[in-house]
């Protein structure tokens, strides 16, 4: 099954939807907020510089970046034209906040222009890596900061018990929505090979016991089943109203560990 996140566009407008929804759930969630908080604590661009945020999405964390370095122009760069249309739509008032479709391995921006660039969960929903990294290290000035921010979708759980429906669903998100689920691992490789300097990791868990925070896993996973045939409309209902329950009765359990690695591009 191929990643819907790796090219969004070519989904049906009710699955970019689901996907746009999704992302800003989980840009607003409690649960997620102190993972994309305790990267931009470490942040200090200068007054004028340029942030730029590769694969943002609807721009859910890109406007929390504006808000939080308000002399700082920052740039989200969405490869699917849907959800940066999604994202110009959502951006409210920041002066200093811009969008634009392009692609991540191939920036419209000159070598050593940007201060900050960050990858928040992108890396795990393409084939290579690699040429994201070494991109995003090109634009970045020397002394600059790369920020990577991804799930351990290797261990991504939402049962209570072997067995549980609703851990299928999450072990099917991750098969059939995530490129490289074991991404993490690779990331300290992959900043050495671009010769960045890595000068902060550490991992944070986002545990989910209410709201709509991995809905997404059930209503993705379920949909797929549905038009693969594989189930029908109503157990998919019935999985989603189970999600629903658990939420209200406080058994909801979801668990997904975060990683993030700060490196930066050596002076010369």
């Amino acid at each position: 099954m191929s990643d819907p996140f790796a090219n969004v566009d070519a989904a049906s407008p009710e699955f970019i939807e689901i996907i746009a929804t999704a992302l800003e759930v989980r840009a607003a969630d409690p649960s997620m907020l102190p993972v994309i908080d305790g990267f931009l604590d470490r942040l200090a661009p200068p007054d004028g510089g340029l942030i730029v945020d590769i694969g943002c999405g609807t721009g859910g964390v890109t406007r929390r970046i504006a808000d939080r370095f308000g002399r700082a122009n920052v740039l989200g760069v969405e490869p699917s034209a849907a959800l940066t249309g999604k994202a110009w739509s959502l951006a409210g008032d920041h002066p200093n906040l811009k969008f634009r479709n392009g692609d991540g391995a191939a920036l419209d921006l000159a070598d050593g222009s940007a201060d900050i660039a960050i990858l928040h969960t992108v890396l795990s929903h393409v084939a290579d890596p690699s040429p994201l990294v070494m991109e995003a290290t090109r634009i970045l000035r020397l002394g600059g900061t790369l920020v990577v921010c991804d799930a351990d979708f290797s261990k991504a759980a939402l049962g209570l018990a072997p067995g549980d429906p609703l851990d299928s669903c999450a072990r099917a998100f991750v098969a059939g929505s995530v490129t490289d689920a074991w991404l993490t691992g690779k990331l300290k490789p992959l900043a050495r090979a671009a010769g960045l300097t890595v000068a902060h990791f550490d991992t944070a868990i986002r545990v989910v016991t209410d709201g709509i925070g991995n809905l997404v896993w059930v209503r993705m996973a379920a949909a797929r089943f549905v038009t693969e045939g594989v189930i029908g409309q109503p157990l998919a209902d019935a999985l989603e109203a189970e999600y629903h329950r658990r939420a209200e009765a406080g058994t909801l359990y979801g668990f997904l560990p975060f990683v993030t690695m700060i490196a930066v591009k050596a002076e010369r």
